[in-house]
């Protein structure tokens, strides 16, 4: 069952209710305030098999695909904070084997970590040369930090108001940046069930850019910005899988009641042979992304991009 300290139901002094499942109960919706949640709270165990892409259902950190991915989102990330003044000090939450702060290090900025999983903690405080503490409390009493980041991690909390509100907010000194999966996005209508960012047995809520900002207000922090963001590595095959989603953007809807099937998501790329496009295909790739770019965009614009951002700022 879900915690009742956390729904945005909260906000109305009302508990969850009316609920309505989602893709044969896996997933269940309130009906009053629309938060999704996994019906089974997951138990997962962020190992080290985890950071490597193992048989746990893992990311591999360290694969060239995953270099290149990481490179493009988080510089292109950076380059805008700073833009925006934002250049002192970060801390990252869930900062899984640092790659995030490593960018962020060669920038300047100082960097500071937190991350549970002690394989990737020792790894990022051995690579980097910081110390990555194990949670929030192990942190210097009243430090807070130009710029917070939650990298995909709020949707794998068990008490997301409750850690944004009591544990999060008091570091966030300037700007708090959140990403999570978009379960508002055109992928997620037209996929339903077998969109790869839903992920059940990891995820424990399934966040909109209404529910995610109500979320954050109710903790006591003022959003400022809330985005999506498209996929930050272009190629031809991203270009036709845009163009295949497209034609359902007007009345798209999940078939709700279609139940979910591990081993089923469609749109996971094998990259284990990824290369960087070079001659043609890169020439080819540029064109497409220039010709599909005001597309991008609107679909950015209006929210139905795969990456879900809000940032907020000290209420």
């Amino acid at each position: 069952m879900i915690s009742q300290d956390d729904p945005l139901c909260r906000q109305i002094d009302q508990p969850h209710g009316d609920w309505q499942p989602l893709y044969g109960g896996v997933l269940r919706r309130c009906g009053r305030c629309g938060l999704v949640a996994t019906h089974q709270i997951p138990e997962f165990d962020y190992d080290g098999d985890y950071f490597v892409g193992g048989e746990s259902g893992g990311y591999d950190f360290d694969s060239p695909f995953s270099r290149a991915y990481d490179e493009a989102r988080f510089n292109a990330e950076l380059g805008q904070l700073e833009n925006e003044g934002l250049t002192a000090s970060v801390l990252d939450i869930g900062c899984a084997t640092g790659v995030f702060l490593h960018y962020a290090q060669q920038r300047g900025w100082e960097i500071a970590g937190v991350e549970v999983a002690k394989y990737a903690r020792e790894r990022v405080s051995e690579e980097l040369g910081v110390p990555i503490a194990g949670s929030l409390a192990e942190l210097p009493e009243g430090q807070t930090y130009e710029l917070v980041t939650l990298h995909h991690v709020l949707e794998h909390i068990h008490g997301p108001l409750a850690f944004l509100r009591d544990e999060v907010a008091p570091r966030v000194g300037r700007r708090l940046l959140i990403e999570v999966p978009n379960f508002a996005s055109l992928p997620a209508k037209v996929h339903g069930p077998r969109w790869k960012d839903l992920r059940p047995e990891q995820h424990v809520y399934h966040y909109t850019p209404d529910s995610l900002s109500r979320m954050v207000e109710s903790a006591g922090l003022k959003v400022r910005k809330v985005a999506s963001l498209s996929e930050p590595l272009w190629s031809l095959r991203t270009a036709a899988d845009t163009l295949r989603l497209l034609p359902n953007l007007v009345g798209a809807s999940r078939e709700e009641e279609t139940p979910f099937e591990p081993g089923s998501t469609v749109g996971v790329q094998d990259v284990s042979d990824f290369q960087p496009p070079r001659g043609l295909r890169k020439v080819a790739a540029d064109l497409a992304g220039v010709a599909m770019w005001p597309i991008v965009r609107t679909l950015e614009y209006r929210c139905h991009a795969q990456r879900l951002v809000v940032e907020a700022e000290p209420g």
